[in-house]
């Protein structure tokens, strides 16, 4: 199918519009910290270019000035053919190589160094989740949903700037190797004090329901309708999910609480916590995890 997806104007004002939400005073409880915020590069497509709004100017490239946005705002060209599968979401991180190597070098960092979130413009992203997802009752083909994606993705990178889902620092990784080995030489009774807090890696599963909970809890001030929607799929899921529990055999399969499910996982996770803390899930969920 030929991808000849142009971005009109109101593509761009709804990109600057998540912006704006995920900035609100109405969010600061669970973005408390700004300075996170400011170092993600959104980036989006149509089938002729690569749109990327940033808080910081890219060294070499001019930026295209827009009204309705404090953020650098940058378009480059591309020949890509980019499938309708890949163009029904957004995702932290940029999951396509073809479209990362055309991407400033600034940007191709890894995503530590230089987070992003990705994805399709506002009607390819509906056209797409219609058509391929052809999902009975999916949330997913509205424009408030296409907004509180966006607030989910950010969710992603933020929990992610204070959770790490697997030992990717390596100067931290060296110190408890080198700590460990000095322990069993028996060089030093006593671990660092720098180092006396160890962080444990959190399952990538935590990262789904801190997304979630951001989602959900902008839905509920913002995006009503999608709310609304959102729960009805969500009831969907859980009842699938209880008869599926109910044939397994948790000694030799992965419960529908894993990693391997976790957006399924997310919307039973999320819910509670949300009930159960309602302002303080943030805090709850970025607790520093220590032995």
């Amino acid at each position: 199918m030929k991808f000849d997806y142009k971005a009109s104007e109101k593509d761009f004002k709804i990109i600057e519009e998540s912006i704006k939400i995920v900035y609100s005073p109405k969010l600061n409880y669970i973005f408390k910290d700004n300075k996170i915020l400011d170092k993600v590069y959104i980036i989006s497509f149509d089938s002729k270019f690569i749109y990327i709004w940033t808080k910081k100017k890219i060294h070499g490239f001019e930026p295209i000035h827009r009204k309705s946005t404090n953020y650098y705002f940058y378009k480059i060209n591309h020949n890509l053919y980019i499938k309708g599968s890949d163009r029904m979401g957004w995702r932290a991180g940029v999951w396509l190589n073809e479209i990362n190597d055309l991407l400033p070098v600034a940007l191709r960092k890894n995503d530590f160094a230089a987070p992003k979130i990705c994805g399709s413009l506002l009607e390819d992203f509906i056209d797409n989740q219609i058509k391929i997802k052809g999902e009975k009752n999916n949330p997913y083909i509205t424009k408030e949903s296409y907004l509180a994606t966006i607030v989910h993705e950010f969710g992603h990178v933020y929990y992610q700037r204070h959770k790490n889902w697997w030992f990717s620092d390596k100067y931290k990784n060296l110190q408890l190797l080198e700590n460990a080995l000095d322990l069993y030489k028996e060089v030093n009774k006593k671990i660092n004090a720098e180092n006396a807090e160890i962080e444990i890696p959190q399952p990538f599963l935590f990262s789904e329901v801190f997304a979630f909970c951001c989602e959900y809890e902008a839905s509920q001030i913002f995006f009503p309708n999608h709310k609304k929607e959102l729960d009805k799929f969500a009831m969907k899921i859980i009842e699938e999910s209880v008869k599926e529990e109910k044939q397994k055999n948790l000694d030799g399969e992965d419960s529908i609480l894993s990693d391997k499910t976790s957006h399924k996982a997310a919307f039973v996770l999320g819910k509670i916590l949300i009930e159960k803390y309602p302002k303080t899930w943030p805090k709850e969920l970025l607790k520093k995890s220590l032995f």
